[in-house]
């Protein structure tokens, strides 16, 4: 489990279609582009709620809970737990 998974409303599940455009924006890419785009969706979040957006806030935590998993995905695979 991620950190923004521990942090995300356990009530409402992502939207598939949220979870398969950011799949399909970042197929393919390396873990340093997954972490760049993992970085850009925290600073998304974090505009959303200065901004009192609720539903912007709420695009942007899916966003950002799908590409930090992908982000862990990669990181596993490059360095696999031991044990």
């Amino acid at each position: 489990m991620t950190v923004i998974d521990q942090h995300h409303d356990q009530y409402r599940s992502i939207a598939p279609e949220t979870e398969a455009q950011v799949r399909r924006e970042v197929a393919g890419a390396s873990w340093f582009r997954l972490a760049s785009a993992t970085s850009q969706a925290h600073h998304a979040v974090d505009d959303a709620r200065r901004g009192h957006d609720d539903d912007a806030l709420l695009r942007a935590l899916d966003r950002h809970a799908v590409l930090e998993r992908l982000l862990a995905e990669a990181t596993n695979r490059l360095h696999p737990p031991k044990g």
